[in-house]
């Protein structure tokens, strides 16, 4: 069995948003609680659990908290197995000197989510809510269906849900003014496939080396380099004046009324989701490119090598920050390992210190002057004038063929990978 997501937007009523905002509202309850209640416990020396902290909070839930029963029981309980989760990651971080402690929920006015189980999840092709609906005849296409969601009713999908399988949960989210279910679906390996045609793709015995770059995304050993679409450095200008904007709407009286509980302008709120709106969609370009490059180098190579990059050290240099996050290294090494995991690829990850970059792809020598700024390798030992990333895939596919000696590959071209 594997388990696979589908994220779907939703289009919701008015009555339903006010049903997300609470739902928001009382999963961040739920995790500030078990977070300061975990801190309290901590300090006088009790053991301290997930499970146990559930289980408290559900005691007095019905007493000082009984709004929280007017939404699904999973908007409350999720949170503590995620804090859980975030205190054994934690735990773990220690160990590696990372610091990584818990932080409380602040509330944001465009975000938001929270959890429903498997066992409360129901779709439908009709609106069960109205009065009056339209059966759909079996021979008609329907390009959307209905979610359930307890103690509100059915809202509409933009589209179905492309899985068949048991649905082991739904995420509902909000970012900026859209609303998102996101389905984890528990599906047989024939379904996977049904639905992901390329994955039968006939890869022979093709190999690739893969340097990360921020001028190119990928450079292939292939000499193919896959360029980098900067969703963030295109829609800077434009963050950076809806920013200053929205700062503008902020001053000290504002601030305090906020403090009083009182509600914030109309034009603060209609900059909020502009932004928001914006940001959004700077994610949603850097998923797409991620999930389609991810993709055909999965579907198109047996082996591949990748580089252990360091990311959250070459984020601490401010002059790369930027760009390497514009990227998404880690996202895109996180893509090709579970992907090849699902198509059956075998991936070779460089150890950190590998010189990649500083190794001479002809004779081996190790140029250890290369700087950063320096994009021409120029070997000193044997002449040889190469890009400096593409002299590095070659690099990492040589670790591949040192494995297999003698082994004859094939490359390929962009075509190849269309």
């Amino acid at each position: 069995m594997i388990t696979i997501s589908h994220k779907i937007e939703l289009v919701p009523n008015n009555k339903q948003k006010s049903y997300f905002r609470k739902a928001f509202g009382c999963a961040r309850l739920a995790y500030n609680w078990g977070l300061a209640e975990w801190q309290r416990r901590y300090k006088e020396g009790d053991k301290v659990d997930a499970y146990g902290l559930k289980k408290a909070f559900n005691a007095i839930k019905k007493e000082e908290f009984p709004f929280v029963v007017e939404v699904t029981k999973y908007a409350t309980q999720q949170p503590f197995i995620n804090l859980g989760k975030a205190f054994k990651k934690f735990f773990e971080d220690l160990k590696k000197g990372i610091v990584s402690y818990p932080q409380f929920k602040r509330k944001k006015d465009n975000e938001g989510s929270f959890y429903i189980g498997g066992d409360q999840v129901s779709l439908s092709d009709t609106n069960s809510n109205s009065k009056a609906f339209r059966k759909i005849p079996h021979n008609e296409k329907q390009k959307h269906q209905y979610l359930k969601v307890p103690n509100l009713g059915w809202v509409k999908m933009t589209e179905r849900l492309r899985f068949i399988g048991k649905i082991n949960g739904v995420v509902i989210s909000q970012q900026g003014d859209k609303y998102f279910a996101s389905f984890s679906v528990q599906a047989t390996e024939g379904e996977y496939k049904r639905t992901h045609p390329n994955a039968d793709t006939d890869k022979g015995a093709r190999m690739a080396g893969i340097d990360l770059g921020i001028k190119s995304a990928l450079i292939l050993s292939d000499g193919i380099a896959v360029e980098n679409p900067k969703p963030l450095k295109k829609n800077l200008r434009k963050i950076k004046r809806i920013s200053r904007q929205l700062d503008k709407r902020v001053h000290a009286r504002n601030k305090q009324e906020r403090l009083e509980g009182k509600k914030k302008s109309n034009n603060y709120r209609k900059l909020s989701v502009r932004l928001s709106n914006v940001q959004r969609k700077v994610a949603n370009i850097r998923r797409d490119f991620t999930q389609k490059v991810t993709t055909i180098l999965t579907t198109h190579y047996a082996h591949i090598a990748l580089e252990d990059l360091n990311v959250k050290g070459m984020v601490r240099n401010h002059r790369l920050a930027q760009s390497v996050s514009d990227v998404a290294f880690g996202e895109l090494c996180r893509q090709i390992e579970y992907k090849s995991l699902l198509n059956g690829i075998k991936v070779l990850k460089a150890d950190r210190f590998y010189p990649s970059s500083k190794t001479c792809n002809r004779c081996g020598h190790i140029k250890q002057d290369l700087k950063l700024c320096d994009r021409t390798y120029h070997c000193s030992n044997c002449g040889a004038v190469i890009d400096r990333d593409y002299n590095a895939s070659l690099n990492l596919l040589s670790l591949i063929t040192e494995k297999q000696i003698g082994a004859d590959y094939p490359e390929s071209t962009p075509e190849d990978l269309t």
